[in-house]
């Protein structure tokens, strides 16, 4: 292949890079034309990434549009997927590794530290550039000025506030000349930085694409070119032909069960007798190099014949459908009735009802699927982002007969998930390719192929009817949900569970009828996102009753006051709530805020605009629950060097676990900084648990670390009276160690592991939480095995009222949402930085699932294929968000806390849908409320209004 000769300085050393030219890569791969996948090999992005190892410049879209990959280039601020190397002759390059000098932190880098500017870290050393190139042309910015210096990079987790806080504060650095210091570690209540803070900001941290394994193979899939069709044959042999190519294989070199999937295992490995959608692997190339193994997998043919397919949800419950599965096209149909909801109904003073209808939406982490495998000895590892470590292992022992102890899944850091990382997508195809060819390999997902491999949140189509009296109390609510579960079954059986159990919202109703589907179709799978299935009817439930606190000349707070769970409440499924039930004090604490910053609101609306406001309330479980067992294991272990070591059942993907667990342990064991070493995420090191789903960690895996570490304190403390012959209650353990009160004896913990060591023995104790037992809402002999006050679907509920202020313009049907009050049922805050980092990023993802975002599909194939047409906001979109954080302990968790990751998504949603009716007097029915179906509902209100 011909190649060029680029000469350039990158972080200040001189580096020749040879590159193929492009008409040979075209020639090579068969193409008549430059395409990303083409077009990024030929990038300052691959050289700085394959070649030179500086993994901290990130590739998370490859199309030009996320910015992670944002390096300076003779200073200015650029994208490096597509930017070519034939372009880049004697220029100077610096990546965020050279950013820094003698392995220090830069200003900026200390600053997002310290702001807690970085969760998931994936985008942050893009950010970090864009701000470096901000501050040397412009050293005191002003906010807009920050947005539109770092607007073309994306952030999925934080909702950039604290991004912005982050360059204020190295603006304010690097003008005074000052240090900025960061809390490094702390107990319970201290807003200390991310445990792996330091390594996010220097992009040091090692994401699943970032590693490179010696004599690695690459592989490319095959996927299915159509939605549903009969696989009559599959043709390698020309694929095989190309050079450095190893293996090309198809379903029949899959040695044990062709199937994976969490709940059910109906999603091929590769597919053998039939595709339901094309993100079905028909084939995996595997090749030395990822060049090979692309040029291969377009030349292998795949017979197919094409069968009719199934579209809507709405079509897979016609009679006439075609059948997806030998049992028909219902992945999942329950009804729950309490009361007499017809009598309710009937009782009523006042009827509201809808049809509502929410779409796909992508979970557009910054972090494309990847992973490597390999053997160790006879241990088959793979190395991924999963939220499932455990069921994963399982699913793999199925694939390849192999006990699960021969399976090890360690988990890299996240890159941001929100739910979908919970099922497989690259997994069972990079340990297949190890298992066969006995080799490493490696495997990313370019954007595209993330796009339709992952899955989705839920579209859903739902039809309410709720009755109140005048007084607005709440006599019935009847509903049906319609979900789009995709291709295969993956977590929508328990969405739609879930969405049934939370469909009246956190109220007391006595008379409800709720029916729910999940049906199969072939469009792309639908599965677990943050707020798994609570999301929709939220949306369905509060914008109905708004319209009734209106129609009825009542506050929409007052309304929700009357009608709001309190202890001793029955929920909608039927549980009776005990303690740390804080909807009320959610309410009062947003009505408070929202009147004491209104006056200010009004004066920051645009001319011409109208302003609105909203309020909604929401309520979500804490802890899998529905039957599933919630549980997690702490052991720790006090280490030859005196530092502490946890083993800790939890994943980190942003969210802050792996801090969370670090102060837990400090509020018992008093360590000081670098003291504790945490581990996490590892199928062989830690125990085994239920994943990173449902905000269990804090509860569950928190319980488990906060009673372990009492174990451990007195394990220490026993050890140490016994070494010094006294009694057990003079020894107390202090931050430099074990001292004896009396005597005043004094040992670190480095000198008790010695001595330990020399008695022959060690310090360390385990522990395994286990939550009481649960039920899903369709196990009715569950229900009737135990009373009435034991019944239970969750272990615990988190509680939240959010209101907006917004401005309309009424000529465009442009939304720009001007604040967010968010009051926030915690339990107990352990770190309220990580608080506000959650809620401010699910606002953000909330305000775009009401205002923009949508992946739609057209006969099973998606319209648009870049992550720029998803409609994730960018920083331009940035809403000031006043977090409240309500502290009303659950005596479950530890210190009382419990988990907010993923309520904090629930109730905005329909109240920027409430405030855009405040505002024009517009109801909005399907989301998203883009400017288009805004000006389209105007236009028909103001026809309407002159007839």
């Amino acid at each position: 292949m011909e190649t060029l000769t680029v000469n350039l300085k990158i972080n200040g050393q001189p580096y020749q890079a040879t590159v193929p030219t492009k008409d040979s890569l075209l020639d090579y791969l068969g193409e008549k034309r430059l395409s990303p996948a083409i077009t990024t090999r030929l990038s300052l992005l691959k050289t700085l990434r394959d070649d030179l190892r500086l993994t901290g410049t990130k590739n998370g879209c490859g199309t030009n549009h996320c910015g992670n990959c944002l390096v300076l280039v003779n200073g200015k601020p650029k994208k490096s997927c597509l930017l070519q190397m034939r372009s880049l002759q004697n220029a100077e390059i610096v990546t965020i590794e050279g950013l820094a000098d003698n392995g220090g932190l830069h200003p900026i880098q200390a600053a997002f530290i310290n702001s807690g500017g970085s969760q998931c870290g994936f985008c942050t050393p893009g950010m970090i550039m864009a701000t470096k190139a901000l501050l040397d042309t412009n050293p005191n910015p002003s906010e807009a000025e920050i947005k539109q210096g770092l607007e073309d990079v994306i952030c999925r987790c934080t909702g950039y506030n604290k991004i912005i806080d982050a360059v204020k504060q190295a603006a304010r650095a690097l003008a005074q000349a000052d240090e900025i210091g960061v809390v490094e570690a702390g107990g319970l209540g201290a807003s200390v930085m991310d445990y792996d803070g330091v390594q996010k900001a220097k992009g040091a941290l090692t994401y699943a694409d970032d590693l490179y394994l010696d004599g690695m193979l690459y592989l490319k899939a095959v996927w299915s070119a159509h939605p549903h069709a009969n696989l009559i044959g599959v043709d390698t042999s020309a694929a095989e032909a190309v050079p450095g190519v190893v293996r090309v294989l198809t379903a029949r070199d899959v040695p044990g069960v062709n199937r994976f999937g969490n709940l059910k295992r109906d999603q091929p490995v590769l597919a053998d007798d039939r595709v339901r959608f094309i993100g079905d692997a028909v084939a995996l190339v595997v090749a030395e190099n990822d060049l090979a193994a692309e040029k291969a997998a377009r030349l292998v043919k795949v017979d197919y014949e094409p069968l009719p397919g199934v579209f809507t949800a709405a079509d897979a419950l016609k009679p006439d459908a075609p059948q997806l599965f030998p049992e028909g096209n219902i992945c999942k149909h329950l009804v729950h009735t309490v009361g007499d909801p017809a009598q309710g109904l009937a009782q009523a003073d006042l009827i509201v009802e809808g049809h509502f209808e929410t779409p796909w939406v992508e979970h557009a982490y910054l972090e494309p699927e990847a992973g490597v495998a390999y053997w160790d000895d006879d241990r088959l590892v793979i190395k991924t982002p999963t939220q499932f470590p455990f069921e994963l292992r399982a699913q793999l022992s199925a694939i390849f007969n192999l006990p699960e102890e021969r399976v090890h899944v360690i988990c890299t850091p996240g890159g941001g998930a929100f739910g979908s990382k919970i099922d497989g997508t690259v997994e069972p195809l990079l340990a297949l390719a190890t298992f066969v060819t006995g080799r490493p390999t490696k495997m990313t997902l370019t954007r595209e192929e993330s796009l339709f491999r992952s899955t989705k949140r839920h579209p859903y189509y739902m039809d309410y009817r709720v009755g109140l009296s005048r007084e607005g109390r709440i006599l019935a609510v009847d509903c049906k949900l319609l979900s789009d579960a995709g291709a295969y079954t993956d977590m929508s059986p328990r969405v739609i569970d879930q969405a049934c159990i939370f469909a009246c919202g956190p109220y007391e109703v006595l008379n409800l009828r709720i029916e729910g589907w999940a049906m199969y179709t072939n469009n792309v799978k639908s599965s677990a996102f943050r707020g798994f299935g609570i999301n929709q009817v939220a949306f369905a439930i509060e914008s109905l009753l708004d319209e009734a606190a209106r129609k009825l000349g009542l506050d929409p707070i007052e309304m929700r006051l009357l009608n709001c769970l309190r202890p001793g409440s029955k929920t909608a499924s039927g549980e009776i709530l005990r303690y740390s039930v804080a909807i009320e004090e959610t309410l009062v604490a947003a009505r408070e805020a929202l009147t004491k910053d209104l006056p200010r609101i009004r004066q920051m609306v645009t001319p011409g605009w109208k302003l609105g406001l909203g309020v909604a309330s929401g309520f979500k479980n804490v802890g899998a629950g529905k039957g599933k067992v919630d549980d997690a294991g702490a052991t720790f272990t006090l280490l030859p060097d005196g530092r502490v070591q946890l083993r800790v059942s939890a994943v980190d993907f942003g969210q802050g676990i792996r801090t969370t667990m670090a102060q837990i342990a400090r509020g018992v064991l008093p360590l000081p900084p670098g003291a504790l070493e945490v581990i996490s995420g590892d199928t062989v090191l830690t125990h085994k648990h239920g994943g990173a789903v449902a905000e269990r960690q804090t509860l569950i895996s928190g319980a488990a670390v906060e009673k372990a570490a009492n174990q451990f304190k007195d394990t220490l403390v026993t050890k140490a009276a016994a070494i010094w012959e006294v009694p057990v209650d003079e020894v107390i353990l202090v931050p430099e160690g074990v001292a004896d009160t009396r005597t005043e004896q004094h040992m670190t913990l480095n000198e008790l592991a010695s001595d330990l060591d020399q008695r022959g023995d060690k310090a360390a104790c385990s522990y395994v939480h286990v939550a009481p037992k649960t039920f899903a809402l369709a196990d009715h002999e569950g229900r009737k095995s135990v009373s009435a006050e034991d019944y239970r679907n969750y272990p615990a509920y988190a509680y939240i009222t959010q209101a907006c202020a917004l401005e309309v313009n009424p000529e465009t049907g442009q939304v720009r949402v001007l604040k967010v009050w968010a009051a926030h049922d915690v339990g107990r805050a352990i770190n309220p930085q990580k608080i506000e980092g959650q809620v401010e990023g699910s606002c953000m993802m909330a305000i775009g699932y009401a205002l923009s975002e949508d992946y739609p599909m057209e006969n099973g194939f998606p319209k648009f294929a870049d992550f720029g047409d998803l409609g994730v906001p960018t920083i331009h979109a940035t809403t000031p968000v006043r977090t409240l954080i309500i502290e009303k302990p659950d005596p479950a968790g530890p210190f009382g806390a419990k988990g907010i990751s993923e309520v904090a998504t629930v109730p905005l949603t329909p109240a920027v849908c409430n405030a855009i009716y405040d505002a024009v007097g517009v109801r909005v029915y399907q989301l998203p409320a883009t400017p288009a179906r805004l000006r389209a509902a105007l236009q028909a209100q103001a026809e309407y209004a002159s007839v």
